[in-house]
């Protein structure tokens, strides 16, 4: 939703107002009051507003990519806003003018309100007895397909950040041999930080497929007034999905690009801190395999290795994001030192967001909580995979938001 180059007249040019989020705010209001009226009287769902929003926010792999989706969308909105107003020329640093963080958000509500309205309607469907097309899969499928035909709506949202976001992700898809700009590499990192939610869109393929495949005995069973729920099928086939090397390979793959693009910039430049950031990607692959043995062997040596490997990964990350990335520490020599004498450490002088050198500070301690928060998983911190992921996903996100601020700085 940003580095693209509008045409005259689009919807990137002209004011936006609250007028301009009536219909997204309404739908998202009549979708939320529908799910509420329907649980409220229902025999089948739970009546608690915390497992109404679990069941459309997190349960489970099919339901969180389309949420953590409009949650970055939202965030690249707070970024733009921040970066404009400190007085950051985001045209320049991004190669084109920048869609308006009120642009952005608008697209962000618009995916909010196709998101509420697919699950009421599975909601309200699954009332119905003797059905045996399963609305609960069939609305979330149709919901993922629906997130992606936006990017090709006419109207609505803005045509040509849509444009330049698509080419965007389609080059750094086909990295090293596709140009790479800063837009490029913030695009390509949002890309790492939505890792798991590739890893979730697999286990959707997989065992949408395997429920699906199913559907000739489930008419059956129905009739035979032994049908079996689609949570049931879901959870009896989840940890075979799960344990799969083509998970593991998509939760590897953003990794791969963004290495990708690391040796394309050494190519083009021959400077040597390309390929120290493409060591730092690198250091996903270990922790991912380890990973996918912990899953599919479990053993008390896999869980160790999986520490280390994450361990090396997240400390790596955590100095790169604040020395390389954000450029925070500087050695500079004291006033009246001597030449040759030591260089006195601190932060440098030009800070544009705040002047606060406190708040830069509580942001790398943040930012290396964040970095560690898998630990809360590993050590039994977190609750089942439904809640503990979309947690490990958010805060992700949430990092990758606040990272982009200070890396466009």
């Amino acid at each position: 939703m940003m580095g693209s180059k509008p045409r005259a007249g689009g919807p990137d040019e002209r004011a936006w107002s609250l007028r301009d989020f009536i219909l997204p705010l309404l739908a998202i209001l009549l979708a939320v009051g529908a799910m509420g009226m329907v649980m409220h009287s229902s025999a089948i769902h739970p009546h608690s507003p915390w497992k109404l929003a679990s069941k459309v926010l997190w349960k489970n792999a099919s339901v969180r990519p389309p949420v953590l989706l409009t949650i970055t969308i939202l965030g690249w909105a707070g970024v733009v806003r921040v970066c404009r107003g400190a007085g950051m020329n985001l045209d320049l640093v991004l190669g084109g003018p920048t869609a308006a963080p009120a642009v952005t958000m608008h697209a962000a509500f618009v995916l909010l309100a196709v998101v509420l309205s697919a699950h009421a309607a599975h909601i309200y469907a699954s009332e119905a007895a003797g059905l045996t097309w399963r609305p609960w899969l069939t609305c979330n499928l149709l919901l993922h397909a629906a997130a992606i035909s936006l990017a090709f709506w006419p109207r609505g949202l803005s045509r040509a950040s849509r444009a330049s976001l698509v080419a965007t992700l389609v080059e750094s898809v086909v990295a090293p041999f596709a140009p790479v700009t800063f837009w490029h590499v913030i695009v390509a990192d949002y890309l790492t930080s939505m890792a798991k939610a590739f890893a979730d869109l697999q286990l959707t393929v997989c065992l949408s497929g395997r429920i699906l495949a199913l559907g000739a005995d489930a008419a059956e069973g129905a009739t035979a007034g032994d049908y079996v729920r689609t949570t049931q099928l879901w959870d009896d086939h989840h940890d075979t999905c799960a344990a799969s090397s083509m998970n593991a390979v998509m939760l590897a793959l953003p990794f791969w690009w963004r290495l990708m693009q690391c040796l394309r910039v050494y190519y083009d430049t021959r400077e040597q801190k390309n390929l120290w950031n493409a060591l730092k990607y690198s250091t996903a692959f270990p922790l991912v395999y380890a990973g996918y043995l912990r899953r599919h062997e479990p053993s008390a040596a896999h869980d160790h290795l999986f520490v280390v490997a994450a361990v090396v990964q997240s400390s790596y990350c955590f100095v790169w994001d604040v020395v390389m990335d954000w450029g925070l520490p500087r050695f500079a020599e004291g006033l009246g030192s001597r030449a040759g004498s030591k260089c006195k450490p601190g932060m440098r002088d030009v800070l544009l967001v705040t002047k606060q050198k406190w708040v830069y500070a509580a942001l790398c301690l943040a930012n290396l909580c964040l970095r560690f928060a898998w630990t809360l998983s590993v050590f039994g911190g977190l609750p089942g995979r439904g809640g503990g992921m979309f947690f490990i996903e958010l805060v992700e996100v949430a990092r990758r938001t606040a990272w982009a601020v200070f890396r466009i700085e």
